[in-house]
This record gives C-alpha cells, structure tokens and sequence, in this order.
C-alpha cells in the first residue's frame, strides 16, 4: 500500500462488530469498527483537546489484540448527503503500534 494522505492516530479503545438488520428482508449484516481517542489541536494554538472517532475496519482482527495501545491507521472519508461524513479505513490497511 502507498503512504496514504491522511492517516489518524489515538489510543485504541475498543474494536468490536454492529450487527445490523434489514428491516424489509430481515437479512443481517456485520461491520466491524474501532474508536480511537486522540488529541485534536486547538485553533488559537493555545492546546488541544481530547476527540474520540469511530472508523469502519474490514476485520477486528488486527486490531482487538491492541486494545489500550496507541496507534495510527490510514483512513478515508466521503459525504454521501449534505451534513453527512462516513469515515472508514481501507481495506488491507493494518495499524501501526507507536511504543509507550
């Protein structure tokens, strides 16, 4: 994989799967996500503060065993309707541990 454009980085606070049902089929669907908290900087330069966000993965897998760790993940976004953001990161992408 390229180095990406935007990556994120925070302390990996849970990675778990979200079930979801189709209301008209009844058919179930799995996505897996993880939430980071990270430091946002302020505008006024004058510190930052604490952000937690919510990404889609392909796999909880690469990431469950990190749980408490801090790490970087490259990601993406797109804005399917007016005031709407989907965050999510790349398939095949894996995260990078930062030591301690």
């Amino acid at each position: 994989m390229t180095q990406p454009m935007f990556s994120i980085t925070g302390q990996l606070l849970k990675a778990y799967p979200e079930t979801k049902v189709d209301q008209e089929t009844g058919e179930e669907s799995v996505k897996y996500r993880i939430q980071l908290l990270g430091d946002i900087p302020l505008r006024d330069g004058s510190g930052t503060r604490y952000d937690m966000v919510t990404l889609t993965v392909e796999s909880m897998r690469p990431y469950a065993e990190h749980v408490g760790k801090r790490i970087s993940v490259p990601f993406g976004f797109f804005a399917p309707s007016k005031g709407q953001v989907v965050t999510f990161v790349p398939k095949g992408s894996a995260p990078q541990i930062h030591a301690a």
